[in-house]
């Protein structure tokens, strides 16, 4: 099997959202503890979002790639805010480089598809 760039930025796309709900569910659930009745928010506020793309990612939608674009610059803004405090510190450069991941492989597939397709 040959791996095209279309391929691989797909994969690297996927390695970058998933990287992003594992990180903030394993952070609120086991690390940082979030009190019970908050967690329900907070897991919705955060992770809600990401929901939306799921199905259109895994089908290697090259429009939901397109779109997923601004959404990991939002959890891009995210993983900054929580950079900014000393003791959210790694958490937030979890965030950012995932989120960084996530949106160089949207940009990449969304490159390489549509290019792909047009031919």
């Amino acid at each position: 099997m040959q791996l095209n760039n279309v391929t691989i930025s797909h994969w690297i796309t996927l390695a970058g959202y998933f990287g992003l709900i594992i990180g903030i569910y394993v952070w609120h659930m086991w690390i940082e503890q979030t009190p019970d009745h908050a967690i329900s928010i907070m897991l919705i506020v955060q992770l809600g979002p990401l929901m939306f793309p799921l199905r259109g990612l895994l089908a290697s939608k090259i429009y939901t790639h397109a779109w997923s674009m601004y959404l990991a610059i939002i959890y891009f803004v995210v993983g900054v805010w929580y950079a900014g405090a000393d003791e959210d510190m790694w958490f937030g450069m979890y965030i950012i480089a995932n989120s960084m991941l996530f949106f160089t492989g949207t940009l990449l597939y969304t490159r390489y598809a549509s290019r792909q397709a047009a031919d």
